[in-house]
Parts: C-alpha cells; structure tokens; sequence
C-alpha cells in the first residue's frame, strides 16, 4: 500500500497553523510580482492598477456587475464577443462588495480576486497537505504563485476565484464532506466553463466511494 493511501489525515483544526508559512510565502511572492509590475508600468507612463482592473476580461466582468448581461461587441471580421461567455458569480461578487463598499465595480473585483487567491493557497495547501505532507503543501503553493500567468491571480479575473471553489470542494471530497463538496462544485460551475470538471470529478468520486462503502463516506 503505497504511503499516499497510508498516511493520516493530519488535524482539521491544526490546519491554519500549518499552512502559514504557505499562505506568507505566497503573499510574498505576489506582492514581488505586483512590485516589478508597478516598477515596469511606471517606466512606460502607463498605471499597474488599470492593467490589473480596466484591461481586457476586467471590463467585461465589471460591466456585466454593472448592466447585467446583454452586452456584445462585433468585431471588423464579423466576429460577435458577447458577455455570456463571462460566468457570473464573480459579477455577483462585485456588485455585492460595491454595494456595501465605496469600491468600483473593478476595484471590487480586485479585491474579491486578492481574498479568493489567499483562499485558493489555502486550498492547494490544504490538498496537498491532507495527501503528501506540509512541506509539499508549501512547494505546491509557491509553484502556484510563480506560474507565468500568476499575474492573473492578481487582476480582477475569475482565475483565482475558481481554483479557491475547486481546490476546497476536491478537499471536502478527501475529507468526505460530500455536501460541502458538491456545494463548492456548483460555484465552481457559476465562476467559469471548466467548472463542469470539478462537478464531474465530485460525482465520480461520490459513485466510486459509495460503490466500495455502500455510503459516501469518503475516499
């Protein structure tokens, strides 16, 4: 039996005291990002916080929070973009936070994206934690934070909202909570078109453990 299929689930309690030394290494290394990204903005006269606010999938988002949905935009060859392929919890998200906050729609957005990427290391932690160990939970979520594409875990974009829903949701699947678990998945589904997966993944897993136990009492 491999030791993967072996090792006790450590403490849900401990959990936060563990996986510190991931989520202030993960601050860390955004904010370094966030920095060179002021630093090379600056240079070119150009603003760090429209790029990461006002820029391209951004001014869809804030403007479905906005308008709701409706908008399209035909481009010179024919082609029509329309909002509806812009999921809407994170819309949501934003007109709620402007509702309750003096926050734009995009700085809304900005800081739903800042809070679910703290949530989303949280979640890889916490994955890689209940199935390797703390030190591959921290490798896992500094891996994350260094992508090429990190910079997106900081724009007002569903990325890090997504993969927060995903990775607790496949964490309650482990820990077999399996209501918790396809709750996460359906607001994975409503944050972007991927989300289908996590749904069929928790599905899976739910049939497989059920069919072995005769209950779904976890894998």
């Amino acid at each position: 039996m491999t030791e993967t299929a072996t090792r006790a689930a450590p403490p849900v309690t401990s959990l936060p005291r563990r996986a510190l030394p991931a989520l202030l290494g993960y601050a860390g290394v955004r904010a370094l990002g966030l920095a060179v990204l002021a630093g090379w903005s600056a240079a070119r006269g150009t603003s760090a916080h429209t790029l990461l606010s006002a820029r391209w999938d951004s001014l869809w988002y804030a403007r479905v929070a906005g308008a709701g949905y409706g908008h399209e935009v035909r481009l010179p060859n024919g082609d029509i973009h329309s909002d509806l392929a812009f999921f809407p919890l994170l819309p949501w998200l934003e007109r709620l936070l402007h509702a309750l906050t003096p926050l734009s729609y995009a700085d809304a957005g900005l800081a739903v994206s800042a809070l679910a990427s703290l949530a989303a290391a949280g979640g890889i932690f916490a994955l890689a934690d209940r199935l390797y160990g703390a030190r591959a939970g921290v490798c896992a979520v500094l891996l994350w934070a260094v992508l090429p594409v990190g910079v997106v875990q900081s724009m007002a974009y569903s990325e890090s909202l997504f993969t927060a829903l995903a990775a607790w949701s496949l964490f309650a699947v482990l820990s077999g909570r399996w209501v918790t678990a396809g709750l996460l998945a359906a607001l994975a589904g409503l944050t972007r078109p991927v989300g289908a997966a996590v749904v069929a993944a928790v599905w899976v897993a739910a049939v497989a453990s059920f069919g072995r136990t005769g209950s779904a009492d976890g894998p």
